[in-house]
């Protein structure tokens, strides 16, 4: 299996009510990942607007490190390093323990995936998967 590498990565944290993260409009952002109902982190692109919550946050996030895998580096972290079920339909977001430190599996429809982890603790999880 190839090497599993992880980045830091920069977006924007954006956090409103559900309805106005639905609607929101995300330039150029790569993927949007929804933290929790009110919560999302838009990596990369320009500030997205939130128009429809007067009370909406959006503030630059540098707080994750994700690396991009395979479609077989997806099978084998499930196999080797998630005690939990992936969601079979995808695209989907799954969240948990992977190798004992939580973090989040950005499913594609393609069956690849980005591993989202908080930067702090991006150094275990790669020791533990055999990343860097």
């Amino acid at each position: 299996m190839a090497d599993i590498s992880f980045a830091p990565l920069a977006g924007w944290r954006v956090i409103a009510e559900p309805d106005a993260l639905d609607a929101a409009t995300w330039p150029g952002a790569t993927d949007v990942v929804r933290i929790s109902a009110d919560d999302a982190f838009a990596i990369g692109g320009a500030a997205p607007e939130v128009s429809t919550d007067p009370h909406a946050i959006v503030t630059p996030e540098h707080g994750f490190s994700g690396a991009v895998l395979s479609a077989e580096q997806v099978t084998h972290l499930a196999v080797a390093h998630i005690e939990w079920s992936l969601p079979g339909d995808r695209p989907a977001v799954a969240q948990g323990l992977v190798a004992g430190v939580p973090a989040k599996l950005v499913l594609r429809a393609d069956g690849t995936a980005l591993l989202l982890v908080a930067a702090a603790a991006r150094q275990e999880l790669a020791d533990r998967i055999g990343g860097r």
